[in-house]
C-alpha cells in the first residue's frame, strides 16, 4: 500500500536539504578563510625570520672576532650552569 505524502513533509524536507547545503558551503567558505589566513600568516613569519638571518649574518660578517667572543662567553655561561 502506497503511503501519501503530505505538500508539507517535502516542504520540510526541501527546507531541510537547502539549509544542509547552506551549512555546507559556510563552513567550506570559513575553511577556505583560516586557510588563507595561516598561508599569510606563515610566510609573514619565513619573511621575518629571513629578515633576522640576514641581519646576524652580516653582523658576523662586520664582527666576526665579536662573534667568537660572544659564542665563547655563552658557551662558558652554560658549562658553568650544568656544572
Amino acid at each position: 500500500m502506497a503511503t501519501a505524502r503530505s505538500p508539507h513533509s517535502n516542504s520540510s524536507r526541501d527546507k531541510l536539504q537547502q539549509a544542509y547545503n547552506l551549512a555546507g558551503e559556510a563552513a567550506s567558505q570559513a575553511a577556505g578563510g583560516l586557510k588563507d589566513r595561516a598561508r599569510s600568516s606563515v610566510e609573514t613569519q619565513r619573511q621575518r625570520a629571513t629578515n633576522v638571518m640576514e641581519k646576524a649574518e652580516s653582523s658576523l660578517r662586520e664582527r666576526p672576532i665579536l662573534a667568537v667572543g660572544c659564542a665563547f662567553v655563552v658557551g662558558w655561561a652554560i658549562a658553568k650552569l650544568f656544572k
